[in-house]
């Protein structure tokens, strides 16, 4: 494994990710052939009621189904052995999905993958393609509204006090720099 890490700065990050991207190499056949990969569609947003195109890009196509793969650091499980449904799938890789299958009319699935476990999902039975389209609307509306970088900053506090804002150098500090700046 050691052959696939880059020679200077390794650190956890990388070595994960190569165990990540392997796992994904292992599992990925289970389902079949590749049909094609990195698909892009692109649709009339009025399908949605939506004012602007919608795109959507798959992982990986299968005959029979659309698989997204998505890297984690780890997969919660209980004592029992199960997947903790209160962490996976999460909701906003449900909706995710949910607009796949409407846009591509074909069933699809997420596989998680970290370096020491793997879980497969499909989204039978889930339909959560409403709160995607609603969440469309909402940002459309404010693109509405706001006709600059500012008007959004003016529209939204800003709150540094989450996962997001840590790995990303500078973010912070450019944020806090905009803000300042719009809201003087």
């Amino acid at each position: 494994m050691d052959d696939l890490l880059p020679t200077e700065h390794v650190d956890d990050e990388y070595e994960w990710s190569a165990i990540i991207a392997n796992k994904f190499v292992k599992e990925l056949p289970q389902f079949g052939e590749v049909v094609s990969w990195q698909n892009e569609l692109q649709i009339p947003g009025k399908k949605y009621g939506l004012k602007y195109d919608v795109i959507a890009k798959t992982d990986f196509e299968f005959k029979d189904v659309i698989v997204d793969t998505k890297a984690t650091a780890y997969i919660r499980r209980l004592k029992s052995g199960n997947v903790d449904a209160k962490w996976y799938p999460k909701e906003a890789d449900v909706r995710q999905q949910c607009l796949y299958r409407d846009m591509f009319g074909k069933e699809t699935m997420l596989l998680y993958c970290s370096p020491k476990d793997q879980y497969c999902v499909d989204m039978v039975g889930r339909d959560n393609l409403t709160e995607i389209i609603h969440a469309m609307k909402h940002i459309e509306h404010i693109i509405n509204i706001a006709k600059t970088k500012e008007d959004i900053v003016r529209m939204f506090p800003l709150t540094l006090d989450n996962f997001r804002w840590k790995g990303s150098e500078g973010s912070v500090d450019f944020a806090k720099k905009l803000w300042t700046e719009c809201l003087q």
